[in-house]
């Protein structure tokens, strides 16, 4: 039996299955993005695709803005 190619398949495909399937943190997501006035507002935090992301960019901006004033 040929176990060398049968063995790179498998884990070729093992890899690739946790590659793609890896979810984002969306607090780290949302950390990475910059905090600017055109950034924070109302329009743009909308157009944020993932719904996790866009809640807490949405905090980020809301702190800035309090700790701002």
């Amino acid at each position: 039996m040929n176990t060398y190619p049968t063995l790179a398949l498998l884990c070729a495909s093992a890899i690739l299955t946790v590659a793609c399937s890896g979810k984002v943190d969306p607090q780290l997501t949302a950390d990475q993005m910059t905090l600017s006035d055109a950034t924070c507002a109302q329009g743009e935090i909308d157009k944020i695709a993932d719904e996790a992301v866009r809640k807490a960019f949405a905090a980020r901006c809301a702190r800035r803005v309090t700790a701002a004033q």
